[in-house]
């Protein structure tokens, strides 16, 4: 940077990268991207130099994890979702986060995390469905979309044609005269067999993208 005689050497332009040393890992920034945290932003101005180290970054008490949500926040305005469709929210995490926005004075962020507005960035939409035909477990879904199946067992009895006619197995009405006169005065036969009926579960999870990154 250069030096201009007889005044002072001007303070780094806000686009200039920054180091911050939170807990034991490094995060190279913007002056600028900070200015929504009042702690960072008093922290890495001119005021605040004694805050520096000696190896010119900026230490913050803080967990990195954490602060990754933050900093992901301060660059680009998005607010953290941190949802697993088997263990649903981290609700530990979002109170780490939210404690750790009050301490930085990330306002906006802490007031999102207060109001529980993750709560709305994901619903849950479900479906069941009587399946009893096997061929309609088949299927490919959307990666959004989890099933489950539960089957049952039940015992049907079924007609038997008495020519045997395979395409009558199951349905008297199909049988014509030649059916009949075969069957002569018996009757009708029936026989019990073993069908499976699935109930599925359809479990799809929706994510609405709006509430995450909210003005």
């Amino acid at each position: 940077m250069p030096v201009f005689v007889g005044t002072e050497t001007p303070h780094p332009p806000t686009s200039v990268p920054i180091i911050l040393q939170v807990g034991e890992q490094r995060f190279h920034v913007n002056q600028d991207t900070l200015s929504g945290s009042e702690m960072l932003a008093a922290k890495v101005s001119r005021r605040w130099d004694s805050d520096k180290q000696p190896d010119g970054s900026y230490f913050v008490d803080g967990d990195p994890e954490v602060f990754t949500h933050i900093l992901r926040f301060l660059r680009h305005g998005v607010y953290p979702l941190c949802y697993d469709n088997l263990k649903g929210h981290d609700y530990g995490l979002y109170t780490a986060i939210r404690k750790q926005a009050d301490y930085l004075g990330v306002e906006q962020l802490g007031a999102w995390l207060a109001k529980k507005r993750y709560l709305q960035a994901i619903t849950i939409e479900t479906k069941a469905r009587l399946i009893e035909d096997e061929d309609e477990l088949a299927g490919a879904y959307s990666s959004d979309v989890s099933m489950k199946y539960f089957p049952t067992w039940r015992t049907v009895k079924n007609y038997v044609c008495p020519r045997g006619i395979g395409k009558h197995y199951g349905n008297p009405g199909n049988c014509g005269k030649a059916c009949r006169s075969a069957q002569g005065d018996a009757e009708d036969e029936y026989e019990e067999c073993q069908v499976v009926t699935t109930l599925a579960l359809e479990k799809k999870t929706v994510f609405n993208q709006t509430v995450c990154m909210e003005e």
